[in-house]
């Protein structure tokens, strides 16, 4: 029998339900991220928001390494003066060497403690981003174009009409490829 609520409901039982999959995928991942360093993925998941934009298009961290003996500090999991080796693709190396020092101190205000001491370098090409995926466009049929014409027929500017025209097209065009 089911323990009920004081409103006649039954109480679903948090036994049996299976974890987030957002649990196992973390746990499938924590040990190759263990391998680089990572106790946790924050500084992969988030080095946009840490460096900004512009640098981590050019930047992406890939080891951390804390130094031999440095336990827990009070016990709370929290190892410190480790050093986070960034790859880094052409001439941008020279301005994150000059901007060492803020972004070390912003990745400890993100973490709260002074995780990272250092920073080392490494220059070489990052891994290939995914690209993003267009809409392929469709071309009109007469109908559709000569209902396009028919819309476009009061604008005077022929600049202006080819621009709209163009995007006339492409916004009919992508109609019903989702």
């Amino acid at each position: 029998m089911r323990a009920m609520t004081g409103y006649g409901r039954p109480v679903a039982s948090m036994r049996y339900r299976p974890p987030p999959i957002g649990a196992r995928v973390l746990a499938a991942a924590q040990s190759a991220f263990a391998k680089r360093g990572f106790r946790e993925a924050h500084v992969l998941a988030h080095w946009p928001e840490i460096v900004g934009g512009g640098l981590a298009e050019f930047s992406s961290p890939e080891k951390l390494v804390f130094p031999r003996g440095s336990g827990d500090t009070g016990g709370k999991g929290q190892r410190s003066g480790a050093t986070l080796t960034v790859r880094v693709d052409g001439p941008i190396a020279v301005e994150i060497r000059h901007l060492e020092p803020q972004i070390v101190e912003r990745i400890n205000s993100y973490y709260g403690y002074s995780a990272v001491a250092r920073l080392k370098l490494v220059q070489g090409p990052l891994p290939a981003k995914p690209r993003p995926r267009y809409r392929k466009i469709r071309a009109l049929s007469t109908g559709e174009r000569a209902a396009l014409a028919q819309d476009l027929e009061k604008i005077e500017e022929p600049a202006l009409k080819q621009a709209l025209e163009k995007l006339g097209e492409r916004i009919i065009g992508a109609r019903g490829q989702d």
